[in-house]
């Protein structure tokens, strides 16, 4: 991390955290730059806090951030580092944190110090470097928030009564000779609320309370001016998705003409407002889980026709359960409809570039894809310290790192001969004769939990029938016998 700058280049300290793959993944990032020409670099949510200052929310594409760094095996810090650089020039700022006003308070630090790099406030140092700012700091933000307040027209926000309040606030803390904000971390927000007002009580818990707290916060949105759209106005109606999958088509097709094939354009989210034959207007989204390029899928369009499927029949079920009662057509058709663009990323070239020649073992951008085109998220698990089969594994975060205290070769073997699918309740079946078994492995829970310690014994086998089809089962202790998955 960026400490100092000198003729040998910018000083670094070696994060134990990073060194053990223990990234926290920030919510929020500021950026400042004296060129911020390319504001969604890093995601599709961007506020402009002034002209040389960039507010981004980058939970909208952890995912995708977090998939770029496990494919790169790196740290945060050198996955970003060359995007800002490329887009903000050498001398940018950046901070990233979990809370905005954090953020923009320990940017506002290292300016004065004229830090430039990169700067992550979840690490010890940088904690400790916060927990030092000072109430000038403090009281000095806040004039950039009255600002933006005053500009959005915040709801009960008076300016002559904030100034009135802050004025009484910097009396409180001379007169009780409290240096810095940390000092008075013990503070309850509510008692300060009380005290001196909403608004100095949410600027409190902003500043120290927990990052989930952006009551009231004013984030204004940086708009990327006219987003492109397409309209379709129909001749006849129609309700059969053979046909509409092939109009849709077309329109995306136009659409993709108005981003001029740009390689750089990814789209995070778009709306589908569909006009019904009753003259209804339904508007739904179109929501990507990574960054989706309308350029790159054409001609087909596959991700994007998949989720309109998937949109369409749920929609088609409910008109059909609300209009069960009307004399109207089993499947309501439509008369027109409108696509358009609502949120988008810019990636740069250096983006693909950077990434297309690391760790060629797994396509991440085909399982990007396949992720876009799925109707739910994708689901990760690991294995767990247990020989009984519930146990034996957990749900994780994809992209966490393995959280096992102990040596896993053991239960990683274990499961090298289970089944990929399993049924989520184990199905009773005769007792097989005649077919050919393959014993496994016996499995236990902890016998002592058990009322009959033999009851939680298992005896699991590979049965296969005549047609070589293999099933994944266990016979108990008392001979009764359960199928429990099956082999690809």
């Amino acid at each position: 991390m960026p400490l100092t700058t000198s003729l040998q280049g910018p000083a670094r300290v070696i994060d134990l955290a990073a060194l053990r793959g223990e990234d926290v993944f920030p919510g929020y990032v500021v950026i400042f730059s004296r060129q911020c020409d390319s504001p969604f670099v890093l995601s599709p949510r961007v506020m402009r806090w002034s002209a040389d200052i960039l507010l981004c929310r980058l939970d909208d594409c952890r995912q995708f951030w977090l998939n770029q760094k496990k494919k790169l095996r790196c740290s945060l810090e050198q996955l970003f580092e060359p995007i800002l650089t490329h887009h903000f020039g050498e001398s940018f700022l950046a901070v990233f944190a979990n809370h905005p006003w954090q953020c923009l308070l320990y940017l506002q630090y290292q300016q004065r110090h004229l830090a430039r790099g990169i700067f992550f406030l979840h690490s010890p140092l940088n904690q400790n470097i916060y927990r030092t700012l000072d109430w000038d700091s403090w009281f000095f933000l806040q004039q950039g928030l009255a600002e933006h307040l005053l500009a959005m027209n915040a709801k009960g926000f008076n300016e002559p009564a904030f100034r009135s309040k802050q004025a009484q606030f910097r009396r409180f803390i001379e007169r009780i000779g409290v240096a810095n904000p940390a000092q008075m971390k013990q503070a309850d927000a509510n008692a300060i609320t009380r005290r001196f007002g909403q608004w100095m009580g949410r600027i409190w818990s902003w500043s120290l309370g927990r990052p989930a707290d952006l009551e009231l916060f004013p984030w204004i949105a940086h708009s990327p001016g006219e987003q492109p759209g397409v309209n379709r106005d129909l001749d006849y109606p129609v309700n059969q998705w053979a046909y509409i999958e092939v109009l849709l088509r077309e329109d995306l097709m136009r659409l993709c003409d108005q981003f001029y094939r740009d390689d750089c354009q990814h789209i995070n989210r778009m709306l589908w407002q569909i006009k019904l034959f009753n003259d209804d207007t339904i508007y739904v989204e179109l929501s990507f889980r990574h960054p989706y390029s309308l350029h790159r899928d054409m001609p087909e369009f596959d991700t994007l026709i998949y989720q309109a499927r998937y949109i369409y029949d749920d929609l088609v079920t409910k008109l059909q359960a609300r209009e069960h009662d009307l004399d109207l057509p089993e499947s309501m058709p439509f008369i027109g409809w409108r696509i358009e663009v609502c949120e988008r990323i810019q990636l740069s070239p250096l983006l693909w570039d950077l990434f297309a020649a690391e760790f060629e073992q797994i396509d991440y951008g085909k399982i990007m894809s396949l992720q876009n085109k799925l109707p739910v998220a994708f689901e990760s698990y690991q294995c767990d310290t247990s020989f009984y089969v519930e146990d034996s594994f957990k749900a994780v975060a994809i992209g966490a790192h393995n959280s096992l205290l102990l040596d896993d070769t053991q239960w990683s073997s274990a499961s090298l001969e289970k089944p990929l699918f399993y049924y989520p309740d184990a199905q009773p079946i005769a007792p097989p004769s005649g077919l050919h078994k393959q014993f496994l492995e016996r499995s236990s829970r902890q016998w002592w939990q058990a009322d009959d310690a033999a009851q939680s014994l298992r005896d699991y086998f590979i049965l296969k029938d005549g047609q070589g089809r293999a099933s994944w089962v266990f016979r108990t202790q008392n001979g009764e016998w359960f199928k429990q998955g099956e082999y690809c």
